[in-house]
């Protein structure tokens, strides 16, 4: 029995180890599309929009299309996975596939001061001002020492206080994530899965398909409603 419990617990310790990597689903027709590549099998399906803000964040999910995309190679045959190669036709619009490593620069920016901010605001300062000069009498070098106060009333918004610093780690988790359950680019010689990224804002009403093209051929994946 010895000889089997090592392999298993190796196995168990990679699975652990990667264990928000996207599996391929046991075969191609477990997807709702799927059709035949020069070399492999290529699936997919859209990831609900539900989904998505639970796994990543509510921002990616109104900004992003996300795609669950598996390649399944031919026996002894290989496929070039390039994110590159794959685009989303939203309508009449075609959107190319979003580098994970580009998501840095997909959240929102700093926002607008907040009305509770705006003006008017007011200003107080105070202060002490030293003088020295020469007694017009005497001659003699002289020192005085005198206060002055001032108000100032503006509109200018008052600047937010500076953002927790919870927010960076979160955002940098969800990037972390997204990178991590991405489509593995590469020479794929066994199945492998992973999210596609597409920016764009998908309505109800749209009718999506997934575009796949390269050197040695191209398909259409039409997503059903």
């Amino acid at each position: 029995m010895r000889a089997f419990r090592l392999p298993l617990i190796l196995v168990a310790s990679l699975a652990a180890a990667d264990d928000t990597a996207v599996s391929p689903r046991p075969k191609p027709a477990d997807y709702p599309v799927h059709d035949n590549a020069k070399t492999a099998v290529i699936a997919a399906a859209i990831v609900p929009p539900e989904q998505v803000k639970k796994i990543f964040s509510s921002d990616i999910a109104k900004q992003y299309v996300v795609v669950e995309v598996a390649v399944y190679p031919e026996a002894g045959k290989s496929l070039e996975v390039d994110l590159f190669d794959f685009e989303l036709k939203a309508g009449e619009q075609i959107v190319r596939a979003s580098a994970p490593r580009d998501f840095t620069t997909a959240w929102p920016s700093a926002k607008n001061p907040s009305i509770g901010s705006r003006g008017p605001n007011v200003t107080a300062e105070t202060g002490v001002i030293v003088a020295h000069d020469t007694d017009p009498v005497t001659g003699r070098p002289r020192t005085g020492v005198g206060t002055y106060e001032g108000v100032a009333v503006s509109n200018y918004p008052r600047p937010d206080p500076p953002a927790q610093s919870t927010t960076n780690s979160k955002q940098s988790d969800v990037e972390d994530k997204i990178r991590q359950m991405a489509l593995p680019e590469g020479l794929a010689k066994i199945p492998v899965a992973g999210y596609v990224y597409f920016r764009y804002r998908a309505h109800k009403q749209d009718a999506l398909t997934l575009n796949y093209s390269n050197d040695d051929g191209s398909m259409d994946l039409k997503f059903p409603k």
